[in-house]
């Protein structure tokens, strides 16, 4: 076992976005999110309660890195092991935030991922929103499913299939939540977008409320996804990155089978439009 959300899990513990103005985006997510920031070398670091983000320069709408966390030394050693005995190059950790025993990989498409012990959580008093998932876009599923489900060890949760079988979307777990991971497949490679759990369905009317304080817009949703059956909304950033707001996302129980969704827009959203990524 590799990764496993039971017996190994790993969960998404950071973000890390290049910006062109990465003051700016800094600035955004402490306002909108309720983050304070603090500088980690050379990038900036927003926190807020169960939520990092590491803001870098570089190029606007691209993926610096995701972080996942395991709880225990052993449980990365274990990773790690399995990889390098797959033959699959390890490299070191981006991540300031990680320990030293923390290694990254890049996966198919060049997206880099980090792995090391989960970092301490920032419990304040302010509104519940803890960093939950990331998504990519791809125009090359097959080798991305086998990457993360064949040898990194992400377990497929649902499918998301064309008329002719094809897949158009894979969510994937590392944890006990429906997805910690998501691809689709679009006409290139890209981050899609990320996303924080407020838990309670009440708890999306009181951010939306308060990002209508800040004159942000919601720019898909209020929704249901078919897949992880969460209630969302959608906004931008001032990059133009999805950032997304969730609620009452589904819990993996034992009995759980990989479900497939026909691919439309009722995958995407049960109550209204969907976006299809291609």
């Amino acid at each position: 076992v590799t990764i496993h959300w039971q017996d190994n899990p790993a969960r998404l513990d950071h973000v890390m976005l290049e910006s062109d103005d990465p003051s700016n985006l800094a600035n955004f997510y402490c306002e909108a999110l309720r983050m304070t920031q603090t500088i980690q070398g050379s990038l900036i670091m927003v926190e807020g309660a169960e939520r990092k983000l590491l803001i870098g320069s570089g190029s606007s709408r691209k993926l610096g890195f995701g972080a996942y966390g395991f709880d225990s030394d052993a449980g990365l050693t274990q990773l790690r092991r399995s990889l390098e005995s797959a033959g699959i190059t390890l490299d070191e950790s981006p991540s300031p935030l990680f320990s030293d025993h923390a290694f990254s990989l890049t996966d198919p498409d060049n997206n880099r991922l980090v792995f090391g012990r989960s970092t301490a959580i920032s419990n304040n008093s302010a509104m519940p929103a803890r960093l939950q998932h990331l998504v990519v876009a791809t125009d090359e599923m097959a080798p991305m499913l086998d990457f993360y489900a064949e040898q990194l060890g992400f377990a497929i949760t649902d499918r998301v299939e064309d008329e002719t079988g094809d897949l158009r979307a894979c969510f994937l777990n590392s944890d006990g939540e429906h997805h910690s991971f998501a691809f689709f497949k679009a006409s290139e490679k890209r981050l899609d977008h990320h996303a924080y759990e407020a838990g309670e369905w009440s708890l999306i009317r009181d951010w939306a409320d308060h990002l209508a304080d800040l004159d942000v817009k919601i720019v898909w949703g209020p929704g249901r996804h078919g897949p992880g059956n969460n209630l969302f909304f959608m906004i931008n950033d001032p990059d133009g990155n999805w950032v997304e707001i969730s609620a009452e996302l589904e819990q993996l129980t034992l009995e759980r089978q990989v479900r497939i969704w026909p691919h439309g827009e009722k995958a995407l959203n049960l109550w209204g439009p969907g976006y299809l990524r291609s």
